[in-house]
């Protein structure tokens, strides 16, 4: 390991041990495939390196390594192989140093490769014995078909090939069920690929299914720790929790016997770790029975990120993470603690709820009523051919929000009439408030919207739906719908539709008493709810499908991103609803205090003797 890792000098196995039995399959003639499912900071990283190192120079056959990107290759996996070539003695003097390029590395005359997935033709090169595809869930499709299957191929020129799939989980509806045999809690087999979007997931599951059980120190019964496992103090109450308390409480539970497990455990526990296929079970270190998917020859491991190596990755780092998410309400936020943080699926979205469940979310207040002083007021417009299409909603700290008003102003969109009207309605008030930003959606008459942004400069915007991998990102637009240069350049707001569309999904039978809640008024259309309703997320394709008019969704959709364009998801203090009244309660995350100016060392108070309070016996 070179002296900038974490952890300079020779590996120690032991550290992420979970890596082990993922090289021994490597090694088993028994396995031609291999799947290995964890979080971020787990070791992944380096224990391709060394399977890399060990095939090159003791069992050596042509390596591809698949990453998502050139970037990736470029800026981390390129020169991380390079320094371990450099600094393992005996893959350095097998090194070809004057015949080795950026992408093609030859040791004692075998050939080492990177590749990424987005390109067919790098793709459809050479042929090799051993394929690594890293973050398989991060690679894109080709126009080929699926790229999985195009890079298995490569592999059909040798017998003994073998393909070893790596990455952190993304979307999927999955659950831990209990086995009917041992018992134990384990990830149950989602048989609708519609409901599981995560392609690791997808290969996860079509293995042997391994997780990596750890003994509990008080009672030795192994079990597979998981996100559903941790502790902290009020967590499950009906008040909300900070997420530092979070951090200070945190206890990982045995299902076994109960205890509640301090963080000073983890990595005892992690090195007597074994990895268990469903319908086996693990006694004192030695496991027993038989798994059902015996006699398959791909070999799959999941590790939950509870089992880090990392010194950061705490019980107390992962609570706070997944406290703080769970109080933001958003699922975006929450996904991404789920995926990297602990290594597992996130179902944000689904199965479309019933407009029925839309009305449910009605509270005691009439259209065109303000429960409370705002902190924004913010309006959406849809554009159609015949129509605008306007939400108007309120916006409270910690993103808590009530629909106020919403219709439609039937014209045609491309003659002033209608864009008229939409300026009455821009500088109504509402029990005397004003409205704060419009955001217009700009995919159809974006000519005519550009032109009511800037008639109306500094209270509207323009706002395009697509795929990002951010929540949103200003674009410079110079040409008009026709391809003509614009006179002056005007801004447009592109955001993540599908993120947005998924938060406001998300909202249907959110709990009230929960920040971010989202609420309407009590005499709410039906129209209006079944629009809310006129789509269906697809997991398989990550796709939005329409199942009738969903205008209404689009501009919530927009209200979502325009509240988080207008910054107000950083704001501190929480506005909590509370039956017909709103009451603050203590904010989600806390900044650190000022510390205190130096005093005269005789003035300094003593300190209490129990100073150190609950942290008396590993708070180093």
């Amino acid at each position: 390991m070179p002296s900038s890792s974490p952890i300079p000098g020779k590996f120690d196995a032991l550290r992420n041990p979970y890596i082990i039995p993922i090289a021994e399959a490597v090694a088993d003639f028994r396995f031609n495939k291999i799947t290995a499912v964890m979080g971020t900071q787990m070791g992944k990283s380096v224990g391709l390196e060394n399977i890399v190192g060990w095939r090159l120079d003791d069992d050596p056959t042509p390596i591809l390594y698949v990453a998502p990107t050139t970037s990736m290759i470029d800026n981390t996996i390129e020169p991380r192989f390079m320094d371990m070539f450099r600094q393992c003695e005996s893959l350095n003097r097998k090194f070809n140093w004057t015949g080795s390029t950026k992408y093609t590395k030859w040791l004692s005359g075998v050939k080492f490769r990177f590749a990424w997935a987005g390109s067919p033709t790098e793709l459809a090169g050479d042929s090799a014995g051993f394929i690594l595809v890293d973050e398989v869930d991060r690679i894109v499709n080709t126009s080929e078909g699926d790229t999985t299957a195009i890079i298995e191929a490569r592999g059909d020129a040798y017998v003994d090939s073998k393909v070893l799939y790596t990455a952190t989980p993304t979307s999927g509806k999955v659950e831990r069920i209990e086995h009917p045999d041992t018992g134990l809690m384990v990830w149950g087999v989602q048989g609708d690929n519609k409901l599981l979007g995560s392609k690791v997931w997808q290969l996860w599951q079509s293995g042997t299914r391994h997780e990596w059980q750890v003994p509990c120190p008080d009672c030795d019964g192994y079990f597979s720790p998981s996100s559903h496992l941790i502790w902290w103090q009020g967590k499950g109450g009906d008040d909300l929790v900070e997420p530092t308390v979070a951090a200070k409480t945190a206890r990982l539970n045995c299902p076994h016997c109960g205890s509640q497990l301090k963080d000073k455990f983890r990595q005892g526990m992690n090195k007597l770790g074994k990895p268990v296929a469903p319908g086996e079970v693990c006694q004192n270190g030695i496991v027993t029975g038989t798994a059902d998917t015996d006699g398959n020859n791909h070999y799959s491991l999941w590790v939950s990120g509870l089992f880090s190596f990392s010194a950061k990755k705490s019980l107390g780092y992962c609570a706070q993470r997944l406290c703080a998410a769970e109080n933001s309400g958003d699922p975006a936020t929450l996904q991404g603690v789920l995926n990297t943080v602990f290594g597992e699926c996130y179902a944000g979205s689904g199965e479309v709820p019933e407009w029925q469940a839309v009305r449910a979310m009605a509270h005691k207040y009439h259209i065109g009523e303000l429960l409370h002083p705002p902190a924004l007021l913010l309006g959406t417009v849809d554009v159609q051919k015949n129509r605008l299409v306007w939400v108007i909603r309120a916006w409270y700290e910690g993103m808590g929000s009530a629909l106020v008003d919403c219709g439609e102003l039937w014209g045609d969109t491309l003659q002033d009439d209608v864009w008229d009207e939409l300026s009455e309605l821009l500088e109504q008030t509402f029990d005397g408030v004003a409205i704060d930003d419009f955001g217009i959606d700009c995919g159809y008459r974006d000519d005519k919207v550009f032109d009511f942004v800037r008639d109306h400069k500094g209270k509207a915007r323009a706002l395009r739906g697509g795929s990002l991998d951010k929540p949103y990102r200003a674009v410079r637009v110079d040409v008009n719908e026709r391809g003509k240069t614009r006179k002056r350049g005007d801004t447009r707001w592109d955001f993540d539709s599908s993120r947005a569309k998924a938060w406001v999904h998300s909202r249907i039978g959110w709990d009230k008493k929960r920040p971010a809640w989202w609420v309407l008024p009590a005499d709410i259309s039906k129209s209006y709810c079944k629009e809310i309703t006129g789509e269906e997320f697809d997991e398989a394709s990550q796709e939005w499908n329409r199942l009738g008019e969903n205008h209404f969704l689009d501009c919530e959709a927009m209200q979502y991103m325009l509240a988080k364009m207008k910054g107000l998801h950083r704001k501190k203090q929480i506005i909590m609803l509370d039956g017909f009244t709103a009451k603050v309660t203590a904010p989600v995350t806390t900044q650190k205090e000022t510390p205190p100016k130096p005093q005269p060392a005789a003035a300094a108070p003593q300190q209490p003797d129990n100073w150190l309070g609950q942290y008396t016996d590993d708070w180093i």
